[in-house]
């Protein structure tokens, strides 16, 4: 049986394992904190997965990985600032690595070491967006063979919104605060552009929610600029969905009130807190203007009893990437771009775990 390493059995992590146990993996997680190791494995044993946890410091992840055979692939749900030195350790002993990104600069330092070094793959930037959302991007672009307009748009939102911000955590405020404070890059007019964020906002409908709202935010088009630029694509962005009124408010608090990161989470974390019931839209769409052709994925993910919307569309889907990666399906490239992902096993595995995605359809 292939075997499988989660670095941080957190709330994604514990989506990961689950992921990658119902791909027919072995699988061991590890992490530094006991109280969510017995958390994490009492939920999965629960669900009827077999995982062995192990709760200990650097040295735990170290003998978890000691040689090639000690696992096929090592996923890290742990924060980002965790990541370059897990990645190198994986790098030298030639273990297949990826993880969910979350931090440009991290991503691009993962990159540089891998190509430099990698024997076998090195992915970083499998989370929603970037990650998921970018690979179903690649979908539709291999659908048509030929594009000139990608764009990307995603949210993940309450099911009951409440309050001013119509907002509830699902992820660290600290990830929510780099989205959008940091400038962002898009493909305008065949070149890649910087445009602030919270701006160009448009405005979204979605079946049975009414009028949304979508704008810039940073980091979601990561992995993704540099592929399609290359293609020729001549437009190119990604844009964050929310409820009407948000980007305002959140721009007044950031660039009017100047709040910074600390003051930014608190005020989030205090007036919109975390949530369990929660959804995740994503909208995408891939045309060709002078053939006039397009392909377009539309979805709404729930959450369940067990997993939030946001553990479905992030662990879930890093799972269905892990699970090709750890098969040696994607050896012979240190570092595999979203183009590199194949196809049929992608959406054979994201509708193994997510049927309602329907990809393929």
């Amino acid at each position: 049986m292939s075997k499988a390493v989660i670095a941080g059995l957190g709330i994604q992590g514990a989506a990961i394992a689950y992921g990658m146990s119902a791909f027919g993996y072995e699988v061991v997680g590890i992490d530094i904190s006991p109280d969510t190791a017995g958390a994490s494995t009492e939920f999965l044993h629960k669900l009827g997965v077999p995982i062995t946890a192990i709760a200990g410091d650097a040295s735990s992840f170290i003998a978890a990985i000691q040689s090639p055979q000690s696992c096929d692939v090592l996923v890290s749900a742990l924060p980002f600032r965790f990541n370059t030195d897990l990645a190198r350790l994986c790098i030298e002993r030639g273990i297949r690595y990826c993880d969910l990104g979350g931090n440009i600069h991290t991503s691009n330092r993962i990159r540089e070491l891998a190509e430099n070094r990698a024997r076998l793959p090195v992915m970083t930037d499998l989370g929603l967006a970037p990650g998921i959302a970018n690979i179903i991007a690649e979908l539709g672009y291999r659908k048509l063979e030929q594009a000139d307009t990608v764009r990307i748009r995603v949210g993940g939102l309450p099911v009951n919104p409440k309050g001013t911000l119509r907002y509830g955590l699902t992820f660290s405020p600290q990830g929510l605060f780099n989205e959008y404070h940091d400038e962002c890059l898009v493909i305008r007019n065949g070149k890649i552009r910087t445009v602030d964020p919270l701006g160009e906002i448009e405005h979204i409908h979605f079946e049975g929610l009414g009028e949304l709202e979508a704008f810039t935010t940073s980091g979601g088009i990561a992995g993704t600029l540099e592929t399609m630029l290359a293609r020729g694509v001549k437009e190119c962005d990604y844009k964050t969905i929310r409820f009407p009124g948000h980007a305002d408010f959140v721009r007044f608090m950031l660039f009017e009130c100047g709040m910074d990161l600390d003051s930014f989470s608190e005020a989030v974390t205090n007036v919109c807190g975390f949530i369990t019931q929660d959804q995740v839209l994503i909208d995408i769409d891939v045309s060709h203007s002078r053939r006039q052709t397009s392909w377009t994925k539309r979805a709404r993910i729930l959450h369940d009893d067990n997993f939030t919307a946001m553990q479905k569309t992030t662990g879930f889907g890093a799972a269905a990437v892990a699970a090709i990666l750890g098969s040696g399906k994607m050896d012979g490239k240190p570092y595999p771009l979203y183009a590199d992902v194949p196809a049929d096993e992608f959406i054979e595995n994201m509708n193994a775990l997510i049927p309602e995605l329907a990809l393929g359809s």
